[in-house]
């Protein structure tokens, strides 16, 4: 008796999930880059105070500290998710098994 097709566990959303807030921790960081380049370049320049280049390195050593925190708890989440599908294709598996009678 084959169960292919009938009995299947889907996790492809939870990939994506991961996927997606690693990419959103890459966009942050290139955007704060991205400003932070700007500024100086403003700074080097002579366009604007160079008071602000030392505020800006107040900001960045925040900005870096909350990022790190947020980075934790992406990684514990997407921790969380690898157990929710490992958990769930397991579960899937002795569905099947359970389903064919324990010979699947």
């Amino acid at each position: 008796m084959s169960f292919n097709g009938m009995i299947e566990f889907r996790n492809g959303n939870l990939d994506a999930i991961q996927t997606q807030t690693a990419g959103q921790q890459d966009e942050y960081t290139r955007i704060w880059q991205d400003v932070q380049r700007q500024i100086m370049g403003l700074v080097a320049a002579g366009q604007v105070d160079a008071q602000i280049g030392a505020t800006l390195e107040e900001r960045d050593r925040i900005f870096q500290q909350q990022a790190a925190g947020y980075d934790d708890s992406v990684t514990s989440q997407n921790t969380a998710i690898r157990n929710v599908q490992n958990i769930g294709n397991e579960g899937g598996a002795a569905m099947v098994r359970a389903a064919a009678g324990g010979r699947a």
